[in-house]
């Protein structure tokens, strides 16, 4: 049975402080900090999480001092006037927020769960829900988020999980760039988010241990800190640091990232979205609670009692009003980055300010409750596989498993105008493959609002794969041919590809990430009919293959390379579960399980001038597949010949000006005195550097 005493325990205080935390901290704090400190913003976070722990020793010893609620304690402490002055000012702040939540809450509903809705009805059913909540009281929504804790945290960890196997650990560094004011500007964002730390003072009346109160606090900023630093640390090594700054919602973002290619993408973020629905909601409840259970003192100091229905009546009042703020957040930008600006420059500095000013300064019935949790947790389950509320069914969607874009013309009336095929609604979300003709693709003005219509729409699954070809007609024309859609052919065609890792290959988000971070050197594979680019004889069945690979550097294309050299790349930069090379006319060998080394150093070269090395040691076992070789000496004379053969791929690719190591990305981590004299002159890299390769391959015996 359910207690009735108005308390609340101090693992509920735990948990409902650990979901105010991370509902707005994870939505916007990774951008902020990108944008302030950039990979920094790691240490930003451990200041962050710091300072608020010693902010909680000032709040331990207040509370020592309080025999009563917070507000009464603030009109004893300040008197009277002041004290309603304080409680308008906290009043304000909890407005405020409820509405800046509500709006992200309807935003993010709108982006990722819910389409062609309007966002008034959005607002104005999450604010009913809100309602609803605030009937059952801090118990009930107490119990409500003690019971799904760990029904959200699992699944979040485990997303978390699944994207480190696509963080760029390279992408981390370097670290100790950012000067005195960034990092102090990013700690401070991280400070906002645990500024509501402070709503520990108004649990005084609801939690009668004082011990457990600010323990359950220390809790909470602690785990939520811990989820920050690896979201913070995952998102870096994800998208860069300069990508990342640029986002809206990067942790909504990623999980699209880490989808399996052409799945229910929608589906499966409607379950990843219940983090973010009732940590938001939970958050919207606590700021109009928080209101609520001050409009109640103001009304109990001038006489009036309000018990039964009568008590909810200040919740509806405020939720009207919370209503009125969002839309005109939603209404008028101008409005919203002005009460943004309050939020952040005037009301983190109040609620965090009057505990300290106060330091210095001073010493209904069972059944229908459970029904209540039960409706609420139901509803909201309910909510998180909705798909959106579109008329369209399955049977009347479209899914293309194939975008083609021929030129910017093509590409403005299919995107813009093919909202439609026919009398079906289209549906991106099950696309496998990005199809741009090369023509297109070297033109990097056009080719940057593509990416960027593409990226604000959110239409087109991050991870679909990006080809390149002479024709989209001209394979068009293949597809009666073969046995699957040639969307799916060509994502078969990818992943089937022997010993190359699927990672190897360019999708949509990795384009939209270079965009911002200019740090990769890409291979988009270019396909065409077998025997009429690369000269090979041509096939009855003319079946599309990949002949050619065009090189996507740091954000524009760069010109075609052959596939051995793409291969060659694909090896060096530990990609290939197996390479397959021909070292003499007869001879062929394969390497497996080989692991390459990138290293840069500098040397001294002929006539005493420096030379930039980039050394690549590989190791690994090798076989011969093919031709003879004396045993006394085939170690050395096959690791020479293909030391000869990688040095020879790689210096022709550094006359196309293409590093096949991609160093650069690495700079950061592993030369910092190369990071700083190249990063505002990339185009300079590829043409002072040289490639040398070390072969330590040990081959089997026959």
């Amino acid at each position: 049975m359910f207690s009735e005493n108005n308390q609340i325990s101090g693992r509920q205080v735990f948990r409902l402080l650990t979901y105010d935390f991370l509902g707005m901290g994870t939505l916007l704090l990774p951008t902020m900090l990108a944008d302030t400190a950039g990979r920094d913003g790691i240490f930003c976070i451990l200041a962050g999480i710091l300072s608020t722990f010693l902010y909680l020793k000032l709040l331990r010893y207040l509370l020592k001092g309080m025999k009563t609620s917070y507000p009464d304690f603030l009109k004893q402490k300040c008197g009277k006037v002041c004290g309603y002055v304080l409680w308008g000012g906290y009043f304000l702040y909890f407005i405020l927020m409820a509405s800046y939540t509500a709006y992200l809450f309807s935003t993010l509903m709108l982006n990722g769960l819910v389409e062609n809705i309007s966002f008034y009805l959005v607002l104005l059913l999450i604010l009913l829900l809100a309602f609803y909540g605030m009937a059952g009281g801090i118990e009930g929504r107490a119990r409500v988020y003690e019971m799904l804790f760990w029904f959200l945290m699992i699944p979040l960890f485990l997303m978390l999980f699944a994207a480190c196997r696509e963080v760029k650990p390279a992408y981390w560094s370097p670290v100790f760039v950012a000067d005195g004011k960034e990092m102090l500007n990013g700690s401070y964002y991280v400070f906002f988010c645990y500024s509501m730390v402070s709503i520990v003072l108004f649990l005084k009346e609801y939690v009668s241990d004082d011990k457990k109160h600010i323990s359950a606090a220390e809790k909470a900023v602690g785990f939520s800190g811990g989820v920050f630093a690896a979201l913070y640390l995952i998102l870096i090594g994800l998208f860069g640091v300069e990508a990342l700054a640029q986002m809206k919602f990067p942790a909504v973002t990623m999980m699209s990232r880490v989808q399996v290619t052409g799945g229910f993408l929608k589906r499966t973020d409607a379950f990843m979205f219940s983090i973010w629905f009732f940590t938001l909601y939970a958050m919207l409840n606590s700021m109009v609670f928080y209101s609520g259970n001050l409009a109640a003192k103001v009304i109990r100091d001038c006489g009036g009692y309000l018990e039964g229905k009568k008590r909810m009546l200040p919740y509806l009042i405020l939720l009207l009003l919370v209503y009125g703020v969002t839309v005109l957040f939603y209404r008028n930008q101008q409005f919203l980055d002005c009460v943004t600006f309050l939020l952040w420059k005037i009301g983190t500095p109040f609620v965090v300010g009057v505990p300290v000013l106060l330091f210095l300064t001073g010493e209904r019935k069972k059944h229908n409750k459970k029904v209540r949790v039960l409706v609420l947790v139901c509803f909201l389950f309910g909510c998180l596989f909705l798909q959106g509320c579109n008329v369209a069914e399955l049977e009347d969607k479209a899914f293309p498993v194939l975008l083609n874009i021929r030129d910017q013309d093509d590409f403005q009336n299919v995107w813009l105008n093919h909202e439609y095929a026919g009398n079906k609604k289209v549906d991106y979300n099950h696309l496998k493959v990005v199809l741009i003709e090369r023509s297109f693709l070297k033109k990097e003005a056009e080719v940057e609002d593509m990416l960027s219509m593409l990226e604000q729409e959110k239409e087109v699954p991050w991870n679909a794969y990006v080809m390149t070809t002479e024709s989209c007609d001209r394979l068009a024309q293949t597809e009666g041919e073969l046995d699957v859609l040639l969307g799916n052919y060509l994502e078969e065609l990818l992943e089937n590809t022997s010993g190359i890792d699927q990672k190897a290959y360019p999708t949509l988000g990795m384009l939209y990430e270079e965009r911002a971070n200019h740090l990769e050197t890409l291979y988009i594979p270019f396909v065409d009919i077998e025997g009429e680019q690369s000269g090979a004889v041509e096939d009855d069945t003319e079946k599309p293959q990949i002949t050619a690979y065009e090189v996507w550097k740091r954000g524009r294309a760069a010109g075609l390379v052959d596939t051995d050299t793409a291969r060659a790349a694909f090896f060096t930069q530990n990609f290939a579960d197996d390479y397959t090379l021909q070292l003499a006319p007869e001879l062929y060998v394969k390497v497996d399980a080989a692991s390459c080394r990138v290293k840069e150093t500098e040397k001294i070269g002929v006539g005493g001038l420096t030379e930039q090395i980039v050394a690549v040691t590989v190791t690994g076992e090798g076989e011969i597949l093919s031709g003879t070789v004396s045993a006394s000496e085939k170690e050395q004379l096959l690791n020479t010949r293909m030391e000869d053969y990688l040095n020879a791929i790689a210096a022709h690719a550094l006359e196309k000006e293409i590093d096949i190591t991609n160093s650069y990305r690495n700079l950061g981590a592993d030369n910092r005195t190369w990071y700083f004299k190249y990063q505002n002159t990339p185009a300079a890299y590829e043409k002072d550097i040289k490639i040398q390769y070390l072969v330590k391959i040990n081959w089997k015996s026959e």
